[in-house]
């Protein structure tokens, strides 16, 4: 058999080894820092690490554990080693709040918080006090009332509901306020330990879906008698035109929440999966191609991720188009999302 110059034959070997080297060539490993283990953002983007494979072999999803969001943005604005491969479970306030420096939950205004970009809205959610004394219908009848609430690094469950009291001068009225955790919240309310409970839910932007975390199971399967406390619609409006924070007045109809007899208004937020604008790209693209295509599929395991429809992973593309990662973007493009 004839042999190969030499020549012809390395160049051979260097084709077949970059052939194989193309063909073996594992994803992209990308941290997206989330919640505590049990909450509906973690448990998603878990599935989503378990299914990815199935839409992309570029890119590999790792679902992480963390205190919460606004953890999250903290962290992530402090290790420049993690810009080019980490994504966080964010929120268009608690982002507002660290450039801002909004006290106690920032020090000072977080620079680096001016450079994240959003990949997408992983939900539409409402921040809602909870009571079971009938007299408790305003919060003017907070005065002097036991307040629970969830975590403080926890931007649904903790964070907002402080900056509202904290503004409105409703927090030094209170008997005491106790940031004791989502579930523990609604343990101490239904335990007499508090007065006033806080619950956070995740809806799609017509409020067509909503996920309710276990305390609301809780409230429900106490069968106790609750109700949800309005807020007068210019006191959450007040504060956003005095601060420019970005929060959401939530006109939420009877029936949309467990146990909820009467229609409600409260504050709510856009939750995000956010970047710095040092992410590539290119994984940019491909993560927010896999969310869209793998939406779906995930829905059928995961609570959360059935809110994951196209037109609301990229609601915020076509309302604010200039916060969104270029990557995002192009992705929402090629998809038909956003059309301009």
């Amino acid at each position: 058999m004839r042999k190969l110059p030499l020549r012809s034959a390395t160049a051979l070997t260097i084709l077949f080894a970059g052939l194989s080297s193309a063909a073996f060539a594992e994803p992209t490993e990308v941290d997206v820092l989330l919640a505590p283990i049990g909450a509906g953002p973690y448990l998603a983007v878990a599935t989503m690490q378990n299914y990815a494979s199935d839409y992309t072999d570029k890119i590999s999803p790792k679902a992480v554990e963390t205190p919460g969001f606004t953890y999250n943005v903290r962290y992530l604005a402090s290790q420049p080693d993690m810009w080019e491969n980490t994504l966080i479970g964010s929120g268009m306030v608690v982002e507002w709040a660290a450039s801002e420096g909004i006290a106690p939950f920032f020090s000072a205004p977080i620079e680096a918080v001016r450079d994240f970009r959003i990949i997408g809205a992983l939900s539409n959610t409402t921040n809602a006090f909870v009571a079971l004394d009938d007299d408790i219908q305003s919060v003017d009848d907070f005065d002097g009332k036991r307040v629970a609430l969830g975590l403080l690094t926890m931007n649904e469950w903790g964070m907002h509901q402080k900056m509202m009291l904290d503004y409105w001068g409703t927090t030094e009225e209170l008997k005491s306020l106790d940031a004791l955790g989502p579930s523990q919240g609604i343990d101490a309310l239904l335990d007499g330990r508090a007065d006033i409970g806080t619950l956070a839910a995740h809806s799609n932007f017509d409020f067509s879906y909503t996920l309710e975390a276990g305390p609301f199971k809780t409230l429900e399967s106490s069968g106790r008698d609750y109700h949800y406390v309005s807020i007068d619609p210019e006191m959450i409006q007040s504060y956003i035109d005095d601060t420019g924070a970005p929060f959401k007045i939530q006109n939420v109809k009877a029936g949309t929440f467990s146990g909820q007899t009467e229609d409600l208004t409260s504050f709510g937020n856009i939750a995000l999966i956010s970047a710095h604008k040092d992410f590539p790209e290119e994984l940019a693209y491909e993560f927010t191609k896999l969310w869209i295509e793998s939406g779906p599929q995930i829905g059928e395991y995961s609570a959360i991720a059935k809110i994951w429809e196209p037109e609301t992973i990229s609601e915020v593309a076509r309302t604010n188009p200039e916060l969104i990662h270029p990557g995002a973007m192009r992705a929402y493009r090629e998809f038909g999302l956003v059309t301009d």
